[in-house]
């Protein structure tokens, strides 16, 4: 058999229906004497029930569509996991084993640079490693 959706309207209006009959059945063999105006009622009253239903299931069936849509992937498979597990670093490199301090020490933290990036002046003193002294 051919796997489908479950649809509620269509169980719904198929076990109205089915009473209905049974009610028709009933009556006609005179067991249950049922108000003819009642199972007129019933017919558009089933179909109402039913359409009622099948918008339900498809406004809900849309809403849970949407979500899945717009839904974030599982974090397995976003690239930030390799931020988690770390990098591998290549053969050959060490890894500072003293931690770094936050709080500036001395001259070097009130300039905002570290030792290693400024460059010591020249002899001159002019500060630009021999460019500006002029001879």
């Amino acid at each position: 058999m051919i796997r489908h959706r479950f649809e509620p309207a269509r169980l719904l209006l198929g076990l109205v229906l089915l009473f209905a009959a049974a009610a028709y059945l009933m009556d006609a063999s005179g067991e249950w004497e049922v108000p003819f105006w009642v199972l007129l009622v019933l017919m558009p009253l089933a179909l109402l029930m039913a359409g009622f239903t099948a918008l339900m299931t498809f406004l809900a069936r849309r809403f849970l569509d949407r979500k899945r849509e717009t839904a974030p992937p599982p974090l397995g498979d976003l690239p930030v996991d390799d931020l988690r597990r770390g990098y591998e670093h290549p053969a050959g490199f060490a890894r500072d084993s003293a931690p770094r301090d936050s709080a500036p020490q001395g001259r070097e933290g009130r300039e905002g640079s570290a030792p290693e990036d400024r460059t010591p002046p020249d002899a001159s003193g002019s500060g630009r490693n021999g460019a500006g002294s002029g001879s």
